[in-house]
């Protein structure tokens, strides 16, 4: 029986078919180069010399830190959206907040400006005395009241004023 670790076959699974009756090529042994003890490669080694498993293994590790950087930068992006999205509430709170204070400000000012209004038309009602008017036109002037008859009623048009063009007739 040969020991396989003695030479080496090119290919992987399937081997390259050699001419008819030719012995297949082979490689010299050499123990520091054993296929299933070879040492690691480093990063710092150019990737020709790596074994295709560990141009896999960096690849994946590229990639990975890609992804990882992609990720980061969206994480960053959405928490950045968020954080605006917080300020943009408090400021529409704040908002609201300064407009109901700008409301009960009106409010009391309307309430005041009411309360002021009454008291000058209550003394506006206190200045005029019905009795007394009553007794300076009848006595002073001479007015009487108007007796049942002598009051005509004409029909108001739809115009806010009337232009009086002839004398108004008797009452009959």
């Amino acid at each position: 029986m040969t020991d396989n670790r003695k030479y080496y076959i090119d290919g992987s699974t399937v081997r390259k078919l050699e001419p008819y009756g030719a012995e297949p090529a082979r490689r010299q042994y050499r123990p520091d180069r054993i296929p299933d003890m070879e040492p690691e490669v480093t990063p710092q080694q150019p990737a020709r010399k790596r074994k295709p498993e560990v141009r896999k293994q960096q690849r994946n590790k590229d990639r990975r830190w890609i992804d990882e950087f992609k990720h980061g930068v969206y994480m960053t992006c959405a928490a950045a959206v968020v954080v605006g999205l917080c300020f943009y509430i408090l400021k529409l709170s704040a908002d609201v907040r300064e407009e109901k204070n700008n409301i009960a400000n009106l409010k009391s000012q309307l309430t005041a400006q009411l309360d002021e209004n009454a008291e000058y038309s209550s003394g506006l009602e206190s200045m005029t005395n019905l009795e007394e008017i009553y007794n300076i036109a009848t006595n002073e002037l001479g007015m009487v009241y108007s007796e049942p008859g002598q009051t005509v009623y004409y029909s108001q048009s739809n115009d806010d004023y009337v232009v009086q063009y002839k004398n108004v007739p008797e009452a009959k």
